[in-house]
């Protein structure tokens, strides 16, 4: 069985190669995966939480979107720059929602 970490990067390799669902279910194992490992509220988990968004967000997922980069911003609210991303992306989000 493959850990977290090897998850993420073949969720990655996936993604990168234009396969969103599968990179989808690979980031969500490795979101489990970590989350069992570490705990629900670790800073540990904020790689995995952002990744999950992000193909969340591409696939159009909002509101699973939405809910992950809530989470993420618990898991690290003293990061500015995260925080300044996640707004850039839930902006995007909204501009292309009237469109959809």
């Amino acid at each position: 069985m493959m850990n977290a970490e090897e998850l993420r990067t073949l969720a990655n390799t996936h993604e990168e190669n234009g396969d969103y669902e599968s990179a989808l279910r690979l980031y969500r194992r490795a979101l489990l995966i970590q989350e069992k490992s570490v705990g629900h509220d670790s800073p540990e988990m904020a790689p995995f939480i952002y990744d999950l968004a992000m193909i969340n967000a591409a696939v159009d997922n909002d509101h699973e979107a939405e809910n992950l980069f809530a989470w993420l911003l618990k898991v690290e609210p003293s990061d500015p720059s995260l925080a300044d991303e996640v707004a850039m992306v839930r902006k995007e989000m909204q501009r292309v929602l009237p469109a959809a």
